[in-house]
């Protein structure tokens, strides 16, 4: 597959974790920003800022390489407490789980 290919699978990875987070977001907030780690935006050839199905794109430290998380800013403490959502790999068969905040148990 080409990397093209990847980008767009993975863009709609991202939407619809956009669409999963406005569904199910318990604050009622609207997704404004997705965070990937480093490595899976330079795989993806994606940079931080771009804007991906009306989100921003933020690299961050403290997501899993292969995951995604969305937040909004209704969420309390700034979107520090995102729901994360598995990210679709172009050479993977795997599908989007969405997992959002009411269905997850223990501490992240």
């Amino acid at each position: 597959m080409s990397n093209l290919d990847a980008s767009a699978k993975n863009m709609q990875a991202v939407c619809k974790a956009k669409e999963a987070h406005d569904k199910s977001c318990p604050w009622g907030g609207t997704a404004n920003r997705v965070h990937l780690s480093w490595f899976d935006l330079e795989r993806i050839g994606w940079e931080e800022g771009d804007v991906i199905c009306g989100l921003i794109v933020v690299g961050s430290d403290q997501v899993a390489t292969g995951m995604m998380r969305v937040s909004c800013d209704a969420e309390p403490g700034g979107g520090k407490e995102e729901s994360e959502e598995e990210v679709v790999e172009a050479v993977s068969e795997r599908e989007l789980v969405t997992i959002s905040p009411s269905e997850t148990t223990g501490p992240r």
